[in-house]
């Protein structure tokens, strides 16, 4: 098969540490080209991609370009507007989190990869790391019995360095704060150890460390499903980098806290170990395989498309719910029906999902830098 040219919008640190090396070893993938607003980065893709041409503008990079598939990994405030030009062009797209800030963001981009019958995909990697899936694995054969609660803790010390200005401090371009950037990978892997509709949903925002910001730090969020409770607590005003995922259920208890796990039965603790810690890096390589194993099949099978927008389309409208819930002081929201059911709308018809507007995830304007 010959290798899909491939360009890569936007270089910055996830793009060399997170993806690179797995796109390398991709015989289906060739990177012909990457962009990059700024020097250092684009003399840095010189140096690690000598093969491609390097542009300052990926627009640029689009038009220039015979490509078959972009890979899109600037600041969240640009991949809508990438997106819909790469779909008009009829390139698969593989995109960073979040796919996209806004609800009506979001169902332009499900309308516009329906209609050119491309595979549009997220970068869920988390939920490729071997404690989600022993989680996942665990929770389904039973081994705590009937889950009841589940709880995801996401703590920082502040947030992920960026190339050029801190843009994740900034609402305009990072389209909200700690909700948008960890709680993305929190929903979907909440959302995949339930393995149930969620009903109902509140969240509290704060600025612990960084009251200036136009951004929230610290979130709390409580999504209650039939006969489960699920929270989420992420902060970068914590002390030090920790991650820790706890499973209670009627019969024992999982607890996974970066590389360190243990199953609690009554008087019966098993320890778990692993390979990696959850908190190892902010970029995690190991993981991108599987993502791509994951694209190649829905652009291989157009059968499979949808799976993978149908939890960017959970994420986006459930981070919309909790900074409505958050802005009206905690109340708890209900969640529209079919997501409570479980629909996943066929791209092109997701404008059913929520008929209430676009629901700003804080943040709309479109400015320049790389991840």
């Amino acid at each position: 098969m010959t290798p899909r040219r491939t360009a890569l919008l936007g270089f910055g640190h996830v793009a060399e540490h997170g993806h690179l090396p797995a796109w390398r070893e991709r015989s289906e993938f060739t990177i012909v080209a990457v962009a990059d607003p700024d020097p250092a980065r684009r003399d840095a893709a010189r140096r690690l991609v000598p093969d491609a041409q390097v542009y300052d503008d990926p627009e640029q990079a689009l038009a220039a370009e015979r490509l078959d598939v972009v890979a899109i990994a600037t600041p969240p405030a640009w991949h809508t507007p990438l997106a819909l030009s790469a779909a008009r062009c009829g390139l698969h797209i593989l995109c960073e989190k979040p796919l996209a800030t806004t609800l009506a963001e979001y169902r332009t981009l499900a309308a516009a990869a329906g209609a050119a019958r491309i595979a549009l995909c997220t970068v869920h990697n988390w939920k490729h790391s071997d404690q989600f899936e022993l989680m996942a694995e665990l929770l389904a054969a039973g081994v705590i019995g009937q889950p009841t609660h589940l709880r995801l803790e996401t703590i920082r010390a502040g947030r992920a360095p960026s190339v050029g200005h801190e843009w994740r401090a900034d609402a305009a371009v990072a389209g909200g704060g700690i909700l948008v950037d960890h709680g993305w990978h929190a929903l979907y892997l909440l959302l995949g150890l339930a393995n149930r509709p969620p009903r109902r949903i509140r969240a509290t925002t704060e600025r612990r460390r960084d009251t200036g910001a136009t951004v929230e730090d610290t979130v709390t969020c409580e999504i209650e499903f039939d006969s489960l409770c699920g929270e989420l607590f992420l902060t970068w005003a914590g002390a030090a980098r920790h991650t820790r995922w706890q499973a209670r259920g009627t019969d024992g208890t999982l607890t996974f806290a970066d590389d360190r796990g243990a199953l609690q039965r009554g008087a019966v603790r098993r320890e778990l170990s692993f390979a990696r810690s959850l908190s190892a890096g902010s970029h995690h390589p190991d993981w991108f395989g599987a993502v791509l194993d994951d694209f190649v099949a829905e652009i291989d099978d157009p059968a499979r498309r949808g799976a993978n927008l149908a939890e960017a389309e959970r994420c986006v409208l459930l981070t919309a719910l909790a900074y409505e819930s958050a802005a009206q002081g905690g109340r708890t929201l209900a969640i529209p029906i079919s997501l409570a059911a479980g629909v996943q709308s066929a791209p092109g018809r997701t404008g059913a999902m929520l008929d209430a507007g676009s629901a700003p995830i804080e943040g709309r304007q479109t400015l320049s830098g790389a991840r």
